[in-house]
């Protein structure tokens, strides 16, 4: 009885170090490893540094949700203005 309760509790810890070693790839980039954008907008999500520097590059693929552009970015403004919103309100 002891060898089969070793042996499940050995492949229970092995598969958590293996989803620590996953987790560590997937893990956010040191602050080193920041762009431009990263450090202009430091509350951003991915999604919407993405669409920054599309927007910033001009001829690439953005998405027209200003939800999708950090606030205060050239983007946001100019969907904002589209919108007939006109930015942040006061």
């Amino acid at each position: 009885m002891k060898i089969p309760a070793a042996l499940v509790l050995s492949a229970a810890v092995g598969m958590t170090a293996a989803g620590a070693a996953e987790a560590a790839k997937k893990r956010k980039p040191y602050r080193g490893q920041c762009d431009a954008y990263c450090q202009r907008y430091p509350s951003a999500t991915p999604r919407q540094l993405k669409n920054a520097r599309a927007y910033d590059r001009g001829g690439e693929y953005w998405e027209q949700d200003p939800n999708a552009h950090p606030v205060g970015s050239p983007g946001w403004w100019y969907l904002k203005e589209r919108e007939g919103r006109g930015g942040l309100r006061f």
